[in-house]
């Protein structure tokens, strides 16, 4: 059993000074009522309608990321599959929360529905930017960052380390479109890991704690704590949704202005652009027109002559 005291962790909460301080003491906070009842059940209605239309159509595809039979369906790049999604994008409390963690300026770097089966494969602990090299004394010898992997990372305790560590560069909002119980394999997470500078060992037990809430609560984890769903052992499926956001400087998961339908892109608010990475930030993402917006290779400028 964890020994934590769950008087002590974080609780569902809706005002934005005691979530940030929930987040800065350990490594995430819940949000109350991140979204009304009904907006729920309809964002709940659509993911059901998509993933069945996809799984019936054969355009479930696995990646890299996945294995067969893991137990776990997957709806990619929302942007295009309903406005409902899009409203979660516009949730001003969950996006106050994502700027403390990363600043005024971030990015959408991932926009995805999972759908968890019974009987699932249980996922081991992870922290979400684990590719971002450890800090280095000046002549110590350094993982180049290419080189990275989910199989060479540096693993550790979870507990708070004197020694210098990354700050958080990716922050991700779990959306509970379904009830979470520690039935139906609720997300677990390491409460105050994310100070300690390491990552865990998948394969070791962990003083994890399952965060449950109703459906329409929103999980916001910073990208150094330790976190990994759990085994469904419901015996019916748990919906969640993610938003996760990157630093300006890094590359999304998602590839926004390739991949966003042109009706979509059309209906877009510029701050939607902007957090989807229609903007370049500092000249990075820049299509060799300074101070231009993201354009496809088709209307940039080419060859020219007088």
């Amino acid at each position: 059993m964890p020994s934590w005291n769950p008087e002590e962790l974080p609780k569902p909460a809706s005002d934005r000074a005691r979530l940030t301080a929930d987040l800065d003491e350990f490594g995430y906070c819940i949000i109350e009522d991140a979204l009304p009842e009904k907006t729920a059940a309809a964002i709940h209605a659509r993911v059901a309608e998509q993933a069945a239309a996809e799984t019936a159509k054969g355009l479930q595809k696995l990646d890299d990321l996945q294995s067969f039979g893991d137990g776990n369906q997957w709806v990619y790049l929302l942007i295009n599959k309903g406005e409902v999604f899009r409203e979660l994008l516009r949730q001003k409390v969950a996006r106050e929360v994502v700027a403390h963690v990363l600043g005024e300026h971030h990015l959408l770097s991932n926009f995805a529905a999972t759908i968890t089966h019974p009987d699932n494969q249980q996922m081991g602990l992870h922290i979400d930017q684990w590719w971002l090299p450890v800090p280095r004394d000046g002549d110590a010898a350094r993982m180049r960052a290419g080189d990275l992997s989910r199989s060479n990372v540096e693993t550790g305790p979870p507990e708070k380390t004197a020694a210098p560590i990354n700050p958080p560069v990716v922050c991700n909002v779990l959306w509970m479109i379904s009830d979470f119980t520690p039935e139906n394999g609720a997300t677990r997470v390491v409460p105050k890991s994310h100070l300690s500078g390491r990552q865990p060992d998948p394969e070791a037990l962990q003083d994890a704690v399952n965060v449950t809430g109703k459906a329409g609560t929103a999980l916001v984890l910073e990208g150094r704590t330790w976190h990994a769903a759990d085994i469904n052992r419901s015996d019916g499926p748990r919906y969640g949704i993610t938003t996760f956001y990157c630093g300006p400087q890094f590359r999304q998961m998602d590839n926004y202005p390739f991949g966003t339908r042109q009706e979509v892109i059309d209906e877009l608010e510029p701050d939607l652009l902007k957090l989807l990475g229609f903007s370049p930030w500092r000249g990075y993402g820049a299509t060799g027109e300074p101070g231009a917006d993201i354009r496809p290779g088709t209307e940039t400028v080419g060859e020219m002559k007088l």
